[in-house]
């Protein structure tokens, strides 16, 4: 346990290091650059914690017993799903910056973080759905169920933390957005965009 919990902190550390990293810079390319490279920064830090978890899960299992190999277990079969969200997420952030308009950008940013607020409403569940079954498992004496729930747990703490840190790196970039929009002027004779210092 103090090995994930351990992960869980540096993964913490990381995203917010990922928030505070993100620049004011406000072409349109460039912000569409910054947000499919926090998608992929993203989707690696999901699937470096999927990985990791299944080497140690996949050793963890072989030697253990009672509710800790459940433990394992359930953190194998979470973090396949995990790696497979991760792959294609990543392969997904490979799209080209250039090929995007404001209107596309705008909803891009929408549709993420909405995604994002969603996911992390479902890992309160999932961490809810952990705590009932640990508590069920102890009075029951049932090991399925108490290593079943430490690991709904853990996974869904690291996924909670995991979505609020990509929803404020997302956020802050789609602030720099705005900023561009606040740049821009209609006038009489047309559509002017005065660069503020």
């Amino acid at each position: 346990m103090f090995k994930f919990t351990t992960i869980l902190a540096s993964i913490i550390i990381g995203g917010i290091g990922i928030i505070k990293a993100q620049s004011s810079d406000m072409s349109l390319e460039i912000i569409n650059e910054k947000r499919l490279k926090l998608n992929k920064d993203g989707m690696k830090v999901l699937g470096s914690w999927a990985a990791g978890n299944m080497i140690i899960s996949g050793a963890g299992m072989t030697q253990s017993e009672g509710s800790v190999r459940y433990f394992h277990q359930m953190n194998l079969a979470w973090n396949s799903v995990n790696l497979a969200i991760a792959g294609l997420g990543y392969f997904g952030s490979r799209r080209d910056p250039s090929a995007f308009n404001l209107k596309e950008t705008v909803q891009e940013f929408n549709k993420f973080e909405n995604i994002l607020l969603f996911n992390a409403g479902l890992d309160v569940g999932y961490m809810a759905t952990g705590a009932y079954l640990w508590e069920r498992g102890i009075r029951k004496e049932n090991s399925r169920l108490k290593g079943y729930g430490q690991s709904l747990i853990l996974q869904g703490g690291f996924l909670f933390t995991f979505d609020i840190i990509m929803y404020l790196a997302s956020k802050q970039q789609s602030n720099n957005l705005l900023e561009v929009l606040d740049d821009i002027q209609l006038q009489p004779t047309g559509v002017t965009y005065r660069k503020s210092f």
